[in-house]
């Protein structure tokens, strides 16, 4: 349990993260390291090692399947954000990028990467103000919300000038969740936090549009989709990786 080389392997093996890790001293890795031996490993027996190799690999994978979930949702992110972007152009909207820290840049002079950035969009829709924000907290939900278009400009994204703006319900236009993961596999299980998340934005939210868009769309998913499209519960669905649908959605959105 001293050796530098094995210790910390064996700590993840535990159930400490790295994250976990970082709170305790050199004396409490040590307690529960012999804590681990004595309960889990010495029980085990000559098969001690096999069972240190699974539980190492099941916690690795459970990091790494955090930072993949993180890594898609910021392509899911991006991808949306330039899909809006191209559609602001064809329509020849004047727009706005905001990076989330510094000033709004102006769409005209902004670069590729500035656009894959960006946290928040503005645009004028005629005389009509509108803004996009990413991940946002919003007062009655309680939890952040995928995406939110307001019919309000903020000076900046930040707490002091956003506060006012969700505070009034009259400043919203859509909501929505925005699920990026493509494998099937997952798609069930997307799908039902998104719909939760839908649910709460219906409790508290009257008279706002609610949007859906998912990078994996299976069958049984689909058609409870088509059925809240249906009944009006959603007012607009597509899949983030069909780029006909992706890009009638942002028409759709910009106009709103």
């Amino acid at each position: 349990m001293n050796q530098v080389d094995i210790r910390e392997a064996l700590l993840l093996a535990s159930g400490l993260s790295v994250k976990a890790q970082s709170h305790l001293t050199v004396d409490d890795k040590t307690k529960l390291l012999e804590e681990f031996v004595d309960r889990v490993l010495r029980p085990c027996g000559n098969k001690y090692v096999d069972e240190i190799v699974y539980r190492y690999l099941l916690a690795l994978g459970d990091q790494l399947g955090g930072k993949m979930r993180n890594i898609i949702g910021k392509i899911a992110v991006e991808k949306l954000s330039r899909k809006i972007i191209a559609q602001l152009r064809v329509y020849g909207f004047p727009f706005e990028i905001h990076r989330g820290e510094g000033k709004w840049m102006n769409g005209q002079n902004c670069s590729p990467n500035d656009e894959s950035a960006a946290k928040a969009i503005r645009w004028k829709n005629g005389n009509y103000p509108r803004m996009l924000i990413h991940n946002t907290n919003i007062p009655g939900v309680s939890k952040n919300v995928d995406f939110v278009v307001f019919n309000q400009f903020a000076e900046a994204i930040d707490k002091k000038h956003l506060e006012p703006i969700l505070k009034d319900y009259k400043n919203y236009i859509v909501m929505g969740e925005l699920k990026g993961g493509i494998d099937p596999a997952g798609a069930d299980e997307h799908w039902k936090t998104a719909r939760a998340a839908l649910d709460r934005i219906r409790s508290s939210f009257k008279k706002v549009y609610i949007a859906f868009i998912g990078g994996a769309i299976e069958k049984a998913m689909a058609e409870e989709i088509y059925s809240q499209l249906q009944t009006g519960m959603l007012d607009y669905a597509a899949n983030l990786t069909n780029d006909n649908q992706l890009s009638s959605f942002c028409d759709w959105l910009v106009n709103q």
